[in-house]
């Protein structure tokens, strides 16, 4: 990866549109709507951080956002709906390896947005950043055993089931399964031509 690239994205983040959402650094002033689903066990079951707590928990959280922002690290973008003016989950890097050319991505919503497409525009748009911006070869998910509705999403955008290690992860005492998708840039490029073409 050009490190040049990488430090010009994640040094002052940029503010991605989509068609009904706009996705940026998470602020202060989410706090409440990101509590609002960040503290539902329904959310978290199936990710690897907890139900928050209380409010300040979630304080606690965007705060260290903050500084991730700051030092340039990759991080999550906001997703604020246009229509409401709600922030209603995120969606960014999981884990960058830079040596390989290859990203991990992860992603949150609120349950009262699923089901409408808004995640599907919000990764559309990191992974065209992630290939056509950043020059990534490669992007991948986990899915922990169980999330059928995950897998169902990852296949929707593109991504391809690689594998499943059984077992892999000690998680809040219990032993999960892991399931391994990933996208590559031909595949993404190829597929955002196709419908480019359909749409005209």
């Amino acid at each position: 990866m050009d490190n040049h690239k990488y430090r010009k994205i994640f040094s002052n983040l940029p503010v991605i549109e989509t068609e009904r959402l706009i996705l940026k650094k998470i602020e202060p002033s989410n706090v409440n709507d990101m509590y609002a689903y960040a503290s539902l066990g329904q959310v978290t079951r199936y990710l690897l951080w907890t139900s928050h707590l209380n409010i300040e928990e979630t304080k606690g959280y965007i705060e260290y956002l903050q500084k991730q922002y700051r030092k340039g690290n990759y991080a999550d973008w906001g997703l604020n709906c246009k229509e409401d003016g709600v922030f209603i989950g995120t969606c960014g890097f999981a884990d960058m390896d830079l040596a390989n050319n290859k990203g991990e991505i992860g992603y949150v919503l609120s349950p009262s947005y699923q089901g409408r497409g808004y995640m599907k525009e919000a990764v559309t748009a990191i992974l065209d950043l992630a290939f056509c911006n950043l020059g990534l070869e490669r992007v991948e998910i986990r899915i922990m055993d169980g999330n059928a509705a995950s897998v169902k999403f990852a296949s929707s955008v593109g991504f391809k089931h690689e594998g499943t290690l059984r077992n892999c992860l000690l998680l809040r005492g219990e032993y999960k399964t892991l399931h391994y998708y990933s996208i590559l840039k031909d595949e993404f490029i190829s597929d955002k031509n196709t419908k480019t073409r359909s749409s005209r």
